[in-house]
């Protein structure tokens, strides 16, 4: 069949330039700031995510003619990513508009009728269009949209590990609408959608990669139950959850934590900080149930101890966002020159040279600056 044309991807005007002024000094002064023409792998795993988005977006300009459009779809794919991680959603939104729609005919395949974007590009595309523009039905509607076709694709499958996989991706659209609902603050519409979800599956499919994904969907339904206060929910989840463990996976992690958040969720704090004493006692490297533990220990009064907790989680792991702003937030607690305390952890951890794919330059706004 002839070759489609993509080049439309690669108009210049369609990405914009992305400038530093939102950075704290330290990270912009860094003496291990690698070029911007370093390879994009690279900017990836060492979390400079704001040069990997200016390098994804160099790769797609400056593709020979011809190249094919799995490689440009890749490159736009880690550029939105790229555009999230450093908050700049409105910008992902914006540019994401340069497919175009992607329900047209142009995206399937002549003979076969797949969709040649990527699954999880369009996923992407889809809450993009929810967050960056706060279009949230629009958001809605599309991973209906998705989910329908979610549905047909079951009903002409021939394999059980493609039916597998859609079921998951059926499920995983359904978790994201509630999502969105709970964003938009109709909680009960969302209890109600999750409520309306099939069953969690119980069985353990054949396929180790199906099995982490129903792990990981089983997860966010949980917590999106905890987000809405549907207790009975997340606990069902929970226990659908536990048929899938396995010698292999993380699921006892993934279940502890489930029940140190239902502790949390009903107010028993004592048990919720038990919980994550334990986990944290087992996991000691972990920076979720290290940062929960250290909220635990702020709701029961015991501030010092999470200033300290905190402040070892970031000095000896790779940092996050929400680690950031909670040391942060520690500060103006604590003390009086709390301006000064943020710069001095900005100095520290622009001094790092490898986060392993967390981010390693910080905003303004995580600084609380």
């Amino acid at each position: 069949m002839p070759a489609k044309d993509f080049s439309f991807l690669q108009d210049p005007s369609a990405y914009h330039a992305l400038s530093g002024a939102n950075v704290p000094a330290p990270f912009r002064n860094a003496p291990n700031v690698p070029p911007v023409s370093s390879p994009l792998d690279v900017l990836l795993k060492t979390g400079h995510f704001r040069l990997a988005a200016i390098a994804a977006a160099r790769n797609i300009v400056q593709a020979p003619p011809g190249t094919d459009y799995n490689t440009l779809l890749h490159f736009l794919h880690l550029r939105l990513v790229c555009l999230c991680l450093i908050s700049e959603h409105a910008l992902a939104a914006h540019e994401s508009k340069v497919l175009g729609d992607l329900n047209s005919a142009f995206y399937r395949h002549p003979l076969t009728d797949a969709h040649l974007v990527p699954w999880d590009l369009r996923l992407l595309v889809v809450r993009l269009a929810a967050l960056g523009y706060g279009e949230w039905r629009k958001g809605i509607m599309g991973y209906y949209e998705l989910a329908q076709e979610c549905r047909q694709t079951i009903a002409k499958a021939q394999l059980d590990d493609e039916k597998e996989l859609w079921r998951n991706r059926l499920r995983d659209c359904g978790v994201r609408v509630a999502n969105i609902l709970v964003e938009m603050g109709d909680l009960e519409a969302a209890g109600r959608h999750l409520a309306s979800l099939a069953a969690p599956s119980n069985s353990t499919s054949s396929s180790d990669v199906s099995a982490e994904h129903q792990q990981q969907i089983l997860y966010m339904e949980a917590l999106v139950s905890l987000r809405v206060g549907d207790i009975h929910a997340a606990r069902r989840c929970l226990s659908a959850l536990s048929s899938l463990s396995s010698e292999e996976s993380n699921t006892d992690l993934l279940e502890g934590t489930l029940t140190a958040l239902l502790h949390l969720s009903t107010s028993s704090l004592l048990e919720a900080t038990e919980a994550f004493e334990s986990l944290y006692a087992t996991h000691p490297t972990n920076g979720m149930i290290a940062q929960n533990l250290a909220v635990c220990y702020l709701y029961t009064g015991r501030i010092a101890e999470t200033r300290t907790l905190l402040e070892a989680l970031a000095d000896r792991s790779t940092t996050f966002r929400s680690l950031v702003f909670n040391l942060c937030t520690v500060y103006e607690l604590c003390t009086e020159k709390s301006k000064e305390r943020k710069m001095d952890l900005a100095e520290r951890l622009a001094v790092r040279k490898d986060q392993n794919g967390m981010a390693w330059e910080g905003a303004l706004k995580d600084f609380k600056l």
